[in-house]
């Protein structure tokens, strides 16, 4: 990036009308953004009070690893959250980044999310039975959403069968906020008090080591966490473990439904699952982009950002950059080149990206073994908003009907 100078030549050029939190959008994300992409990598949205939207790998790479010029500090979402306090540690730049992560770094950490198998296992045997005789399911209300909300309840130690009301007012937020901000705010407030009640159980009760505790009990240069910090670190658990992994796994079990032939390939051999997996991240990204705020003046690709002004980095449209991947709409798993950028990359690669790749791929494989031949039984839904995260409320099918295990 270079010095500005003038700020009305670039926008003049490459204004859009783009809004990623329209239906068009949230139908046809790809086509919208290979056409942006098409007319330039850096372009003007005048929607949501104005900001640029970033299309192709080089200038999301770019942009994601340069905190100085691109900060997080303020909102990652366009427009921005509403919140009262910045969502830790993803609205932070480094090196205060780097300091919060480190709290839950080793919940995280491969090792970890290893010796978490089983609990994923043991949810999805559970959730599977319920439905496995009836030869019919909705995928997402019965395990692509209910695994990973428990799954992060029993991380952060609290009550997972509360699971359904925990997710119901993290989609509220998620998928509602563009277009019903006083009822996304009413249900984060919700989230906000009930994470306050279990940081005070944290602090009168004996230690304990789960998630939560860590963060109730966590410090940056020595400096204990404040109220405000433990319970806005607790709201991203909520928002990033209840809802991407699911949104993720919906829609590549859509492509496997409509693409029946990597079905098959999946089932006949088990080990493409850690390359299917990157794959599906690259093609099916659910976040489709995060928001920064432009530190100073400066030009990329031709276009002149001014300080203060906001660049949404669309990682989903340099997921499809035919510069980098060949055949960018085709889901290949033999495809050699696996570095996407689903999960971001820098100071603010995704903290939990280790986690979502395993549950994604214990859904995967526990679907494939257990109902082999499932097939769509009616229209697959999205949520209303694609424009934090791109993902499916209803997905029907059928099957053969099969045993349960318990």
């Amino acid at each position: 990036m270079t010095t500005s100078e003038s700020r009305d030549e670039a926008v003049g050029s490459g204004d859009v009308d783009f809004d990623h939190h329209s239906l068009t959008f949230r139908d046809h994300p790809h086509e919208a953004l290979a056409e942006l992409r098409s007319r330039g990598p850096v372009l003007h949205s005048s929607a949501h009070d104005g900001f640029w939207v970033l299309t192709d790998y080089a200038s999301v790479f770019e942009a994601a690893k340069d905190d100085a010029r691109f900060s997080s500090a303020e909102s990652v979402g366009i427009p921005a959250s509403g919140m009262p306090f910045p969502i830790l540690p993803i609205e932070s730049d480094p090196p205060q980044t780097q300091q919060l992560r480190a709290i839950t770094m080793t919940p995280f950490s491969p090792g970890t999310v290893k010796s978490l198998q089983p609990d994923m296992r043991e949810i999805a045997t559970e959730l599977i039975d319920a439905f496995i005789e009836r030869g019919e399911c909705d995928l997402v209300q019965e395990l692509t959403t209910p695994l990973p909300a428990r799954l992060m309840l029993r991380m952060l130690g609290f009550d997972e069968s509360t699971w359904r009301s925990w997710v119901e007012r993290v989609h509220l937020v998620i998928h509602d906020r563009a277009h019903d901000l006083d009822a996304a705010m009413t249900a984060a407030g919700s989230l906000l008090t009930e994470l306050g009640t279990e940081m005070e159980r944290r602090r009168e009760a004996a230690p304990t080591s789960d998630l939560y505790a860590r963060i109730v009990h966590g410090s940056v240069d020595g400096v204990p966490l404040d109220d405000v910090q433990i319970t806005m670190y607790g709201f991203l658990m909520m928002l990033g473990g209840m809802d991407t992994t699911s949104g993720l796994t919906s829609n590549s079990l859509l492509q496997l439904c409509v693409q029946p032939n990597l079905r098959q390939r999946l089932i006949d051999d088990r080990s493409l699952l850690p390359a299917a997996t990157e794959e599906f991240l690259r093609h099916d990204t659910p976040t489709l982009g995060l928001a920064r705020t432009v530190t100073e003046d400066a030009t990329m690709a031709g276009q002149s950002l001014k300080a203060g002004e906001r660049a949404l980095l669309m990682w989903a449209g340099a997921n499809r950059d035919p510069a980098v991947f060949e055949n960018p709409d085709e889901i290949d798993f033999d495809r050699e080149n696996k570095r996407h950028l689903a999960f971001g990359v820098g100071k603010h690669r995704c903290l939990g990206s280790n986690l979502a790749r395993e549950m994604f791929k214990v859904m995967i494989d526990e679907i494939l073994t257990r109902l082999p031949d499932f097939r769509l039984a009616g229209e697959p839904v999205r949520f209303s908003d694609a424009g934090e995260v791109h993902a499916l409320r209803h997905l029907p099918v059928i099957f053969t009907p099969g045993p349960r295990r318990k």
